[in-house]
This record gives structure tokens, C-alpha cells and sequence, in this order.
């Protein structure tokens, strides 16, 4: 009789560590909301966009995960996004549906001397992107900024327009940085 309730009890104990210690199912996709990959070779019509001086040298603008709205921010060359401005919009050629980059609308003037940016999937409809040489700007006509190419990178390296002075008062946690597109065939570091 003490046997078949060891038994019992044997294969209850059993089942029950299962039950708590499930493993990892393998060979399983990843959500959907991990990320979209990065074609490793830029794409045609696309840019990468760096920043050229330390702390962020050869760090890529992206988001994490990559490809899917979110902060925008500075890192690595692996994960980097690729971009070209179309009617005035940021816009990640890679994602799909396309990524807008926004700008964070002040609710007064004078603005805070940081405004976020993000990446959304639909159109930016506070300001303006341009190339300048090869230098990524933002304007908008109620922000007067006196260098329309200044972003900040702060905390999380996540990145901010700058709409004070470049490399004056820089607020804390933050480095001064302009970002540029590179149109090598890959990204590197």
C-alpha cells in the first residue's frame, strides 16, 4: 500500500517541477515587437546617419529595438537605421511601414533647451528636415535656434534637438553633437 503512494507522490513532485521550471521553447521566431532586422548593405535611396566626434564617434541613428517606433537614438554600427529625407520628413527606409521622425512640440515659448525626438509611423507635423552639406537639420519658423544642425545626446543615448547653443551651457548628461549621413555600403565603427 506504502508503494503506490510513493509512486503517486513521485510523479506528482515530478510534474509539478515541470509545470514551474518550463524551458525555453527552441527553434521559435521572435515577436514581432523584438525588431525588424537591418539589411547589413546600405539600401538604394538610403543613408546612414552618424555623429563624427567623441563621445558618440560613429554612433547610428536608430531605434531600439530596431526598426519600430520608439526613442530616437544614437548606437551601435549593427543595428544602425538608414534613412533619406522625403518632402521635408525623416523617414527610415527600412521599416515597415515607413518611420517618421518626430520633433517634440513645446507647449511655450521660449522652449526647454531640449526637445525629444522618436520615431512614429506617421508624418512628422512640427518642423523640417534637411541636409545641409551632409549634415542633418530640423527647423521650424517658431523656434529660432542659432545652429539649426545642434542635437543633444543624453541619457540612454537617446537624442534631442538642441535649441540653445552648440557646446555652450550644454545641460547635464548631455554631449553636444551634429549627426551627418555616411553612403559607404555598410556601416562601420
Amino acid at each position: 500500500m506504502l508503494a503506490p503512494l510513493l509512486l503517486a507522490t513521485a510523479l506528482l513532485a515530478s510534474l509539478t517541477s515541470l509545470t514551474t521550471s518550463s524551458p525555453v521553447p527552441q527553434n521559435t521566431p521572435p515577436p514581432m515587437t523584438s525588431s525588424i532586422p537591418n539589411p547589413t548593405t546600405l539600401q538604394p535611396g538610403a543613408y546612414w546617419i552618424r555623429a563624427v566626434v567623441q563621445p558618440n564617434y560613429h554612433k547610428y541613428l536608430q531605434t531600439k529595438p530596431a526598426n519600430l517606433p520608439g526613442p530616437a537614438i544614437l548606437e551601435s554600427y549593427t543595428t544602425a537605421g538608414q534613412f533619406n529625407i522625403v518632402d521635408g520628413q525623416l523617414v527610415n527606409k527600412v521599416s515597415n511601414p515607413p518611420l517618421y521622425l518626430w520633433v517634440e512640440e513645446p507647449p511655450a515659448n521660449p522652449p526647454p533647451r531640449t526637445l525629444a525626438t522618436w520615431f512614429n509611423t506617421t508624418r512628422n507635423p512640427f518642423g523640417t528636415f534637411a541636409w545641409q552639406g551632409d549634415t542633418l537639420t530640423w527647423s521650424v519658423a517658431s523656434i529660432k535656434r542659432q545652429n539649426v544642425a545642434a542635437w543633444l545626446v543624453c541619457k540612454n543615448q537617446a537624442l534631442f534637438v538642441n535649441t540653445g547653443a552648440y557646446g555652450y551651457q550644454t545641460p547635464s548628461g548631455c554631449a553636444d553633437q551634429t549627426i551627418h549621413y555616411y553612403n559607404d555600403k555598410t556601416a562601420n565603427n
